[in-house]
């Protein structure tokens, strides 16, 4: 009988765990499905209105790096919850190749894991607003070209 409420208790710690690697990792993705287009949106602006360039370069570093701080806040919560979760199988005694996390293993705290890239990539965005902020025109070049003659004369 005693084995009966702690497997109970195991298996709501087991689907509590899971459900937070889950909403941890829709937070992350859901975040960069906004923050990146608009992190790269500033970048076509900036080359469209060089004037905008020292507001939209730091805009667009903050955008990305706050989808960067976000993710190593939640993995570091989903590992400790990968961590429970991998005991939890151990416990039950699942064989390996049927334990899913213990087969993923700490997938967000391994070498090339998303943040390590994020992190990665947020050091290419600097040297690329570097690059523009250095190269880009302070204003818009204006035209003084007369607009193109009309292909038809009138012949009156």
């Amino acid at each position: 009988m005693s084995e009966k409420p702690a497997s109970d208790h195991l298996e709501k710690i087991y689907l509590e765990a899971s459900q937070w690697v889950r909403m941890c990792n829709s937070i992350i993705w859901t975040m960069g499905t906004f923050l990146v287009p608009f992190s790269a949106a500033c970048i076509g602006l900036a080359i469209e209105h060089p004037e905008q360039r020292f507001f939209l370069a730091p805009a667009s570093v903050f955008l990305f790096a706050l989808w960067v701080y976000v993710t190593r806040l939640y993995r570091e919560t989903s590992a400790s919850a990968r961590t429970v979760l991998m005991k939890v199988e151990d416990e039950w005694g699942i064989k390996d190749e049927m334990a899913l996390y213990k087969l993923h293993g700490q997938v967000g705290l391994k070498r090339y894991s998303l943040f390590n890239t994020q992190v990665f990539s947020l050091i290419i965005l600097v040297v690329l607003w570097i690059i523009l902020l250095v190269t880009l025109p302070m204003a818009a070049p204006k035209s003084d070209a007369r607009p193109p003659a009309p292909l038809i004369q009138n012949p009156n």
